[in-house]
């Protein structure tokens, strides 16, 4: 009998130890953890409203079932485009423009973000494990020599000083509004010197390359400049593509430079909102 509660003992142990790291695991696939975050909270619900709402304008423009429409948000945003999805009209183009640029940043300071929690979280394990490790004594010692510090610096005669509350600032629906399509048209960017310079020439490189397209592939204007920016972000959906040997070579060219041009605007981007979002 005592064999037997020596055995069942450890196994309820275990199966607590395994559902408990399951929950855990459930908890990060899902984001619960950035749900608890209090500074990562409100980008968790801005994505979820541009994943969103980015379902509802590609069901309503292309006439795809939800599941399709939020299949290829995802794929967009992310800069996977396999390209069994890719708009097919001029008005989703444009919108697959706007909301690709907006939607990548988003998704990449969302990404800063679970780097930023999860590594507390691991950091403050590490701690938790190496605070095991010391002897008993030193952790109280180091208490008594605080408290001991903190005593011979205290005034009784003095007041604690009054705890100053901040007041929260109360966005209104126009200025939220503003804001948004600010954001949206990059204006916020034109506006700061340092980065004014990184968007006009990300406007300079994609001209360029459109108008080389339409020359080079007979496509419009227009297909031209949706194709440099595809490329340029990686998606690549596959409706064009290359067909002349000049055309790959400007492929190779503006491929390799425009990536790398488009990710210093993304961090302008994220280096102006964000400081945006700290005055705020």
């Amino acid at each position: 009998m005592q064999h037997l509660r020596q055995t069942v003992h450890p196994f309820l142990k275990s199966i607590i130890v395994f559902f408990l790291s399951l929950m855990r695991f459930l908890s990060k696939l899902f984001f619960l953890d950035l749900w608890r975050d209090a500074a990562a909270r409100p980008v968790l619900i801005y994505a979820i409203v541009i994943v969103l709402s980015g379902t509802l304008i590609f069901h309503w423009l292309e006439k795809w079932n939800y599941l399709d429409s939020l299949y290829f948000v995802i794929i967009t945003l992310t800069t996977v485009g396999f390209g069994d999805f890719s708009p097919t009209t001029t008005i989703s183009k444009i919108v697959t423009i706007f909301y690709g640029v907006n939607g990548i940043v988003i998704l990449l300071v969302l990404f800063d973000l679970i780097r930023r929690v999860r590594g507390e979280e691991m950091v403050k394990k590490a701690k938790k494990l190496e605070s095991t490790d010391r002897p008993v004594a030193q952790p109280v010692a180091q208490d008594i020599i605080d408290n001991a510090g903190n005593n011979s610096q205290e005034t009784p005669d003095a007041p604690p000083a009054p705890k100053v509350k901040k007041k929260k600032k109360k966005t209104s629906v126009k200025a939220f509004l503003k804001k948004t399509m600010t954001r949206l048209f990059l204006i916020d960017l034109l506006k700061d010197r340092q980065s004014r310079g990184v968007l006009i020439f990300t406007g300079i490189v994609i001209a360029l390359g459109g108008i080389a397209f339409y020359y080079v592939e007979k496509w419009s204007l227009f297909n031209s400049i949706y194709f440099m920016f595809t490329t340029m972000t990686t998606i690549g959906y596959g409706d064009f593509t290359p067909s002349h040997n000049w055309g790959k070579v400007l492929t190779i060219f503006f491929g390799l430079n425009g990536i790398v041009v488009l990710l210093s605007l993304y961090d302008r981007i994220r280096a102006v909102r964000g400081q945006d979002n700290k005055i705020n």
